[in-house]
């Protein structure tokens, strides 16, 4: 595996998927596993190199992926062009929906609760300061 971009993608995708994104990213992220899932149906080991990397990420199993995107770019120009494209454009949905915010509160909450995702100056609840 000599390619360092394949490398890249492979890592990247596979952190996507690991990590908690906001919905846009997440699906975003979620079309370009399967348009690679679609890729491989018909490759058994292809499939599971896949599905291994995505599901049980480690070094070794980022690397697989890695040379089988490459060894696959290699052989099929079309699929290179397709997935790099499909990869740059995932690219900027993740990038655009890194300032998303999610707030939840759950369970037993007693007192103020503010959400919010960019605060300049102070929150206050009304009522009497500690001082």
């Amino acid at each position: 595996m000599d390619d360092p971009l394949m490398l890249a993608a492979a890592t990247t995708l596979v952190a996507w998927t690991t990590t908690e994104l906001a919905q846009g990213a997440r699906s975003a992220v979620s079309g370009l596993t399967e348009f690679l899932r679609h890729r491989f149906r018909h490759e058994q080991a292809a499939e599971q190199t896949v599905e291994v990397a995505l599901r049980h990420p480690t070094a070794d199993t980022v690397q697989h992926l890695a040379a089988l995107l490459e060894q696959e770019t290699l052989r099929d120009p079309v699929f290179d062009a397709e997935f790099l494209a499909r990869f740059a454009k995932v690219q900027a949905i993740v990038a655009a929906n890194q300032g998303d915010v999610t707030n939840t509160v759950s369970g037993d909450v007693s007192g103020s609760v503010a959400q919010a995702r960019d605060v300049h100056g102070g929150i206050s609840f009304g009522g009497h300061s500690g001082a």
